[in-house]
């Protein structure tokens, strides 16, 4: 018998009942709008839906989250003096649904599903985005080919398996195509290789993570002052980083290096990644780094005929801005050579039964590249073999779509479920710019 405290529920409609979530009507479960364009629900929609409030001192007893199963969430909770009921939650593309085992239907919030809601929102609101796995269970299973269900003393949590790591939900982030403009290169009369000095100037590509660090910075060139061995082949000692043309007063610089110590100059002032913990900056902060990557992106073109002809190139992995001070460390510097290639993208669209796998691929003169998370720094790449041989991508949509595929290990995989209505789109913008091979 349902105990309605608020008013009569309505009889569920017929078409209603004829759908089922992992066996249970839809027509028992109530519908909650998410904020628009993301899955947060939201304290204040909550109260707009329910005549039920919390006081100062809640009835709630205990609540625990139970289990996901077929991607229902079932909470268990404990009002005071009365018997543990359970509260089944279920994630859709732009609302929640949510029911009990008592009294909720399509018409009616009960004060069970209420109370737990409403303890899940005490922040104000809550992502629900991490309980959304449409297409990911099959029928009468509990195991999923896509995701690990892992009990936890606070709840279960999903983890997606390695194989999918690249898995694509409606509403997730991916870089949309709409042009492929080629970042242009001094093309003038090739400089001789500079010469190789007992004391003289070498070339660093300063690289890190663009996002575990504190100090994170774009990928930079920073001159260094170095001593060479007695045979002048390689470096004997790292003196100083260049930071300015007052830092190499007395060493020989040639004009190409000249020219290309001021772009290295010009690289660090703006190579800093720039945060903001205030909201109302944060969209000012976020078009200054973007305006400064770009730049960075053209400084590093017309840098490259430059640096290719330098007789000693080193890479760094910084781990942040703060650590390029002073003098290079000797055993962080590794030697690294630049090309003047471009690297080609390509994709392949493979169908793998009961979903599709996008995947990323590289050529150079025809050569696929063999890549890893670490072969890549924002602009350039290198094949994870050959870790010392980089490459300048050619067009910043290509090293877009190059950034968001070393996250999920160059493949990305889409449940057929809702392949044509949440990505073939971005297929076809791929499509107009690059070749996409089916296979």
């Amino acid at each position: 018998m349902k105990k309605n405290l608020l008013k009569p529920v309505e009889r569920a409609k017929e078409e209603s009942a004829l759908i089922t979530i992992t066996g249970k009507p839809l027509s028992q479960f109530y519908k909650l709008p998410f904020e628009k364009g993301s899955r947060v629900l939201r304290l204040e929609v909550l109260e707009l839906h329910s005549t039920f409030r919390v006081g100062k001192k809640t009835n709630l007893v205990e609540r625990k989250l139970l289990s996901f199963k077929q991607g229902l969430l079932t909470v268990t909770i404990k009002l005071k003096n009365e018997a543990p009921e359970r509260v089944y939650i279920w994630v859709e593309y732009d609302h929640l649904l949510v029911s009990c085992s008592v009294d909720t239907d399509e018409t009616y919030l009960g004060r069970y599903a209420y109370h737990i809601l409403r303890a899940m929102l005490w922040t104000g609101s809550l992502d629900f985005n991490k309980y959304y796995w449409p297409e990911c269970f099959g029928v009468n299973t509990e195991r999923s080919k896509y995701v690990d269900i892992i009990k936890k003393p606070n709840g279960p949590e999903i983890r997606l398996k390695k194989k999918f790591i690249g898995l694509f939900r409606p509403g997730d982030y991916f870089p949309e195509v709409k042009e492929r403009v080629l970042e242009q290169r001094p093309t003038g009369a090739k400089h001789a290789v500079a010469n190789l000095v007992p004391m003289g100037v070498g070339y660093c590509f300063a690289n890190t993570d663009l996002q575990n660090f504190h100090s994170n910075h774009y990928p930079f060139l920073i001159p260094y002052v170095y001593a060479a061995t007695a045979y002048l082949k390689t470096v004997k000692s790292y003196k100083s980083f260049v930071f300015n043309a007052q830092d190499v007063e007395g060493i020989s610089v040639s004009p190409q290096q000249q020219e290309l110590n001021s772009i290295c100059f010009a690289m660090k002032k703006i190579a800093s990644i720039r945060f903001s913990a205030l909201p109302e900056t944060v969209a000012e902060i976020n078009r200054i780094n973007e305006a400064n990557h770009l730049e960075i992106f053209k400084l590093w073109n017309n840098a490259l005929p430059l640096l290719v002809q330098q007789p000693f190139t080193h890479y760094l992995y910084t781990y942040g801005m703060r650590n390029v001070a002073g003098k290079p460390v000797r055993r962080d510097m590794k030697l690294a050579f630049f090309s003047m290639d471009i690297p080609v993208l390509s994709f392949l669209l493979r169908d793998k039964g009961d979903y599709y796998e996008l995947q990323l691929r590289l050529k150079v003169k025809g050569k696929l590249l063999k890549l890893s998370s670490d072969s890549f720094g924002l602009f350039l790449v290198c094949d994870c073999v050959k870790t010392y041989l980089w490459y300048l991508l050619g067009a910043e949509m290509d090293y877009r779509l190059v950034w968001f595929f070393s996250k999920v290990n160059f493949r990305v995989q889409v449940p057929k479920g809702y392949y044509k209505a949440h990505f073939e789109r971005y297929v076809e913008g791929i499509e107009r710019w690059y070749v996409v091979k089916r296979v």
